[in-house]
């Protein structure tokens, strides 16, 4: 009896001992923690709690601006990635003393507000996103302080909205800014908190396709901010600036010639005359974007083609490739030894001998242009190689990138992209291709200063003696901006005389603002607007552009006067749409909704001149082609002698089917792409198919995926030819011409 007793005391001791222990260890758990984070435990939460707020603030108010899609998903990366580089930055702001620890925190959190700012009245002004690349125009950027003044009021909610943990640290921080001694266990569980979520955020967005291809395969600012975050993007875009940028997935080269989904019903994609269809009917696969008939015409009614020759140069890829050590340039040797050259035409050497007047229009659409108010334009963009399917993209460099895509048949995604060319080999580039064949007058000119963009480095690498205020044009009235026509006046003199010329103009006076206050050439012409059905925004902007037309009134007359005029081609493509007007003057201008305004792939649809007195008839081009392939076919009319395999686009008047690769909006998708099929959103993964074309669904997504690794491999070399001097190489020991 008593030894039950005692065995019964002791399993109670042993029960109540366990029930301690496991108290204790709670108790102990909980201590821990609490003594871990007992110092200044509101700071502990201080910089998870500020990215968050920031990051959605500046999401609210992009948001807002641009009515873009919303994503779920997006928020979820956000803040995961908020919140693991809060506890980072935390650990980093407690290694010192107090006081040195207090301004340590006012750094990170001005650097931070900074960053956020500037993203904010960046987007405001440009329509895109700052790139660390670009800090190096910092100086030239601070030039358009009234139009950073513009969007700093359109954006004041939300760049004072940002100013708020700067306050509030101003007036809580002393008090609650880490201590001396921070435990390093506080450190030690910050940096596993952080962990976690650094590590639950890569998982989640690798699971998601799209998402990784943006933080693992390819880079966009747009797209990384979208996703993840001004800082995720800010880390990326800094790592890549030294790392040099991801490539993307793996090459294809050309596609599978049997997989064509598609049928058409109705003509579309032909190069035709006033009068009658292009005889061939049909395009051949350049660049992998299919064949097909595209005319209606039977293989019976189509008239036995003229042997033409092909615009390519005799390359010994197979030795490039195997004297060279550089993994990457034998990668490039083996992508366009690949490529399919452009067939010759009708139209090689159609304008042989004549003069050229090229001009980049700034900020121009033609939608603006009627036959009562911009009659010479008006008769040059109908009377001449009518492109009626003509696309501009946005790269993401603003003008620079526009500018860049003309000089070379290339395409770049940073405003770098002028300067990083200027100690580059540019054989095919505007200027160097018209003096292979004998063009010793060659001038580009630019009404505002010359070294904007690095124009005084890249323009004479390019090729041509150039001219621009503060380097020759230091006779130019001053306004914002300065008159066009005025530059033509001042400049016709240098070549008019001196055949055969090039003449380069790279025009200024359609640039933002677009008021009646804030430009100076909106202003001048007010008057001749006033009766417009337009809003004021509208109208300015017209007024503006009316420079063109003047300034192409007066050289018209002076090639008249100088019987020279039938000698003379004009080519002219604008370097971006006006992404400066308001959302609801574009959707006015372009007759289009203001929803979504910038994610709709007509606002970049564009006009684009080639056009000579002499042409008897128009010659209408149908498919859709883009800024890409203005060079090539200018070569091509021109009799240049090029390799067209090195150039992105490809010559219009050629059987090969051009590709259209759309950048749009920052926020909006990028590297969307168009051909004569339909076209591809890469946001919401939709073809839509062009009028006429039905396709079969069980292969369409195969091709689309196909395509897709297309614009992906042509967006990495044309990136890498730039970054690379890849010309340097293939012609280190052969003529580029021959």
């Amino acid at each position: 009896m008593n030894g039950e007793r005692s065995r019964v005391r002791t399993n109670r001791t042993n029960r109540a001992g366990l029930d301690n222990h496991t108290n204790n260890s709670s108790k102990s758990f909980k201590d821990f923690l609490k003594h871990t984070f007992r110092r200044n435990r509101a700071f502990l939460y201080w910089y998870p709690v500020m990215i968050i707020y920031m990051e959605l603030v500046f999401h609210v108010s992009i948001y807002m601006s641009t009515k873009n899609s919303f994503r779920v998903m997006s928020v979820i990366y956000i803040i995961l990635f908020s919140a693991a580089l809060g506890c980072f930055l935390t650990i980093l702001s407690t290694f010192f003393v107090r006081k040195i620890n207090v301004y340590i925190v006012y750094a990170l959190i001005i650097f931070i507000t900074l960053v956020f700012e500037v993203q904010i009245v960046y987007f405001g002004q440009f329509k895109d996103y700052f790139r660390w690349s670009t800090l190096g125009l910092a100086d030239d950027v601070t030039d358009f302080w009234r139009e950073a003044l513009v969007a700093i009021g359109k954006n004041i909610i939300s760049v004072v909205l940002l100013l708020v943990p700067v306050i509030a640290y101003s007036i809580w921080g002393r008090k609650n800014a880490p201590a001396l001694g921070t435990p390093v266990r506080v450190k030690l569980v910050l940096f596993i908190v952080g962990l976690i979520f650094q590590l639950t955020g890569t998982a989640l967005v690798i699971s998601d396709e799209t998402a990784k291809m943006y933080y693992q395969e390819t880079f966009s600012a747009s797209q990384s901010i979208g996703y993840f975050g001004v800082l995720t993007e800010t880390r990326l875009d800094i790592t890549y600036l030294f790392a040099g940028e991801p490539q993307g997935g793996d090459d294809v080269i050309g596609i599978d010639s049997d997989l064509n989904p598609f049928s058409t019903t109705a003509s579309s994609g032909t190069t035709t005359d006033s009068t009658t269809k292009d005889g061939e009917g049909t395009q051949s696969t350049g660049d992998g974007t299919g064949e097909g008939s595209f005319d209606g015409t039977t293989a019976d009614e189509v008239e036995t083609p003229v042997e033409y020759g092909y615009n390519v140069i005799d390359i010994d890829f197979d030795s490039l490739i195997e004297n060279e050590t550089d993994e990457t340039i034998i990668e490039m040797h083996e992508y366009f030894s690949s490529v399919s050259p452009t067939q010759q035409n009708e139209y090689a050497g159609y304008f042989e001998g004549k003069n050229l007047i090229f001009l980049t229009l700034e900020g121009f659409t033609s939608a603006c242009v009627t036959e009562e108010l911009f009659p010479t334009l008006y008769k040059m963009l109908n009377e001449g190689f009518v492109l009626e399917n003509y696309y501009n993209s946005l790269w993401g460099g603003s003008t620079a990138t526009g500018e860049y895509v003309n000089l070379t048949g290339l395409f770049y995604n940073s405003a770098q992209c002028l300067t990083m060319s200027a100690d580059n080999y540019w054989p095919y580039s505007l200027a160097n291709s018209f003096k292979s064949i004998g063009y010793d007058t060659v001038y580009a000119f630019h009404n505002h200063t010359y070294t904007y963009y690095g124009r005084d480095l890249s323009h004479p690498n390019f090729g041509f003696t150039y001219l621009a205020v503060g380097n020759g044009l230091d006779g130019l009235t001053y306004y914002w901006p300065r008159s066009d026509l005025e530059m033509a006046e001042q400049t016709i003199d240098y070549y008019i005389d001196n055949t055969p010329f090039l003449a380069y103009y790279m025009t200024v006076s359609g640039h933002a603002n677009y008021t009646f206050a804030g430009n100076a050439m909106a202003k001048l012409h007010a008057d001749e607007v006033a009766d417009l059905d337009y809003s004021d925004d509208v109208k300015a902007y017209i007024a503006c552009q009316l420079e063109v037309e003047y300034m192409l009134e007066y050289l018209v007359e002076k090639l008249d006067e100088a019987g020279i005029l039938e000698d003379t081609v004009f080519v002219m493509s604008a370097d971006h749409y006006p992404y400066a007007l308001p959302d609801s003057a574009l959707a006015e201008l372009y007759g289009l909704d203001e929803e979504g305004i910038h994610g709709n792939f007509d606002l970049f649809r564009n006009g684009a001149v080639i056009w000579c007195a002499s042409m008897e008839e128009p010659v209408y081009i149908e498919k859709p082609c883009s800024t890409i392939d203005l060079l090539p076919t200018v070569l091509n009319l021109f009799g240049v002698s090029y390799d067209s395999r090195l150039l992105m686009g490809v010559d219009l008047n050629s059987s090969t089917d051009p590709l259209v690769i759309l950048n749009c909006d920052s926020g909006y998708p990028s590297w969307n792409w168009i051909n004569s099929y339909g076209s591809y959103n890469t946001s919401t993964k939709e073809f839509t198919l062009a009028e006429g074309v039905t396709a079969d669904e069980d292969t369409l997504s195969t091709y689309i995926s196909q395509m897709n690794s297309i614009v992906s491999t042509k967006r990495k070399y044309s990136l890498r030819i730039l970054d690379y001097d890849y010309y340097s190489y293939v012609f280190a020991s052969i003529d580029p011409y021959d």
